[in-house]
């Protein structure tokens, strides 16, 4: 089978044609052949007729175009802006997109799959089926490639493909992101979108936020940012690691099995709403939980009995939907009647040395975005009354809003910068004679919506080289660039950032970029 040896009107020849002359080969022996080739496109080569046209040199390709070049070279046309399939015989839309694998050795996607501009005044705001989305992406050929580190694009591999065509367990999901997305266009509040309010189907920003990226929207005269509806990275390494990977060993539980008419969200708020009103104390007698009224396990307690009502499988980690989302453990708070918040919010672990690896341009890899920035979070919110218990009052879905997205870079550099220079440790002394360490990681005094702190069941530090000072002991700590060893550190959300939350403060803000 040679070169645009396939069919246009039939999928299967364009699955067989893929699989027998791209998987496995470097664009470098694809360019070499569509240069050695009389025929440059499909239809020439259908005609028959010897191509006349010519393209630019290996040396002038650029790594943005890796996609355009694979459309082009492999499969005959030009990448175009029509709002058709790139196969409209077929009704096929071509994505290419980059994977990589873990230190854990597991696959993740290296970033969202972008699927098509979205018109805020042209597209189709109340019928999901009727957007040019769904024309041009009903059916998606995803060819997926593991680019290398200081290699050119010369060497990169298609090496799995997939054909996608919108699993019906998802689509409950997927149109009430559309519809969150499509209400904000209505209302004139198209500025106001932000990726973290969807769940898999979401509208990303195009653009650097210059005034060229920006543009007009429906009953406002306010002008939007550029977006594209796009699958999110999480949507999208879940698909890796469960379909077209097939390495996800661990048993996976599904919210919606036998049941594809609402979404995942839905029916974890059903479950959970079944027990409004009820008080801790009642919950624990509901579940045979000891209850201890400011008891220091209270959070722990709360979790586990939210977990049973939503059924959480107790050998399994996540539903297969919160892999899909991103979605961050389910978080209990407690609003007193002054409207304060007491717990703190904290996140997984980060390891000093390969946090001080990570470069400018990895952003959408790094530690912050992956394990905190891009999270989806599912608060269930117990509130005091006036006896001054705590009950069950609502469940609340929340993402960090895209104009913070600035200030959580912000503090990424200014961390990853204090660890690469040298942490510095001050040992403070009581009158008691008890003795602290404090580091020069600035505090939510200073950085007032995300902050670094420790993170272990006890303080340990090395103030000298094998002289340790502190509480806890050799495995609550981490190693330093420099070698010293300082407890574990992980991300927490300030107590005064978390009650703005609960506050609703965070839900209608514009993208500032």
């Amino acid at each position: 089978m040679g070169l645009f040896d396939y069919d246009n009107t039939s999928i299967d020849s364009i699955l067989k044609y893929t699989r027998e002359n791209l998987i496995g080969r470097s664009l470098y022996d694809i360019l070499e052949e569509f240069q050695n080739s009389e025929y440059k496109t499909y239809e020439d080569k259908k005609k028959g007729t010897p191509s006349t046209t010519t393209r630019k040199e290996i040396s002038e390709l650029s790594k943005g175009r890796y996609g355009n070049i694979i459309e082009e070279c492999f499969y005959g046309f030009k990448p175009n802006n029509s709002p058709e399939p790139d196969i409209p015989e077929a009704c096929l839309e071509i994505k290419t997109t980059p994977y990589k694998i873990n230190k854990d050795k597991t696959i993740s996607a290296k970033e969202r799959l972008v699927l098509s501009m979205i018109n805020y005044n042209k597209e189709n705001l109340d019928d999901f089926y009727e957007t040019h989305l769904w024309k041009k992406c009903r059916q998606t050929l995803i060819l997926f490639y593991k680019p290398e580190k200081n290699q050119s694009i010369l060497h990169n591999t298609i090496d799995r493909f997939h054909l996608y065509t919108w699993p019906d367990e998802d689509m409950p999901v997927i149109i009430e992101d559309y519809e969150k997305i499509t209400q904000k266009i209505k209302e004139g509040r198209a500025h106001e979108i932000s990726e973290s309010e969807c769940t898999y189907l979401s509208a990303c920003r195009k653009g650097a936020g210059k005034e060229k990226d920006f543009t007009s929207q429906p009953n406002s005269e306010m002008e939007a940012r550029s977006r594209a509806w796009s699958l999110k990275p999480s949507y999208m390494t879940t698909l890796l690691r469960t379909i077209v990977f097939n390495e996800n060993n661990q048993q996976t539980t599904s919210l919606t099995t036998g049941d594809t008419t609402k979404s995942f969200t839905k029916i974890i708020e059903e479950r959970v709403l079944a027990y409004q009103g009820l008080t801790e104390a009642e919950l624990c007698k509901m579940f045979g939980k000891k209850f201890i009224p400011g008891g220091r396990n209270g959070t722990k307690v709360r979790n586990i009995i939210i977990n049973k009502i939503i059924k959480l499988p107790p050998d399994n980690n996540d539903f297969i939907e919160f892999q899909k989302a991103n979605i961050d453990k389910i978080r209990t708070i407690r609003i007193k009647k002054n409207g304060a918040v007491k717990e703190s919010l904290s996140f997984k672990n980060y390891n000093f040395k390969d946090y001080s690896q990570e470069k400018d341009d990895e952003w959408e890899t790094s530690h912050m975005y992956t394990e905190v920035f891009s999270k989806k979070f599912i608060f269930v919110i117990f509130k005091e009354n006036s006896y001054g218990e705590f009950y069950l009052s609502h469940i609340k879905f929340w993402g960090f809003p895209d104009s913070l997205e600035t200030e959580f870079q912000r503090v990424w550099r200014e961390t990853r910068s204090i660890i690469n220079h040298g942490v510095k440790l001050t040992v403070n002394q009581s009158n008691e004679g008890n003795v602290t360490v404090s580091t020069n990681f600035p505090q939510s005094s200073v950085n007032n919506f995300i902050f670094t702190k420790i993170h272990a069941d006890g303080s340990y530090y090395e103030i000298k080289p094998g002289q340790f000072v502190g509480n806890g002991k050799l495995a609550d700590t981490d190693e330093l660039p420099d070698g010293r060893r300082i407890t574990k550190h992980s991300f927490w959300l300030s107590t005064k950032f978390i009650r703005e939350i609960m506050a609703d403060k965070w839900d209608h803000v514009a993208d500032s970029e």
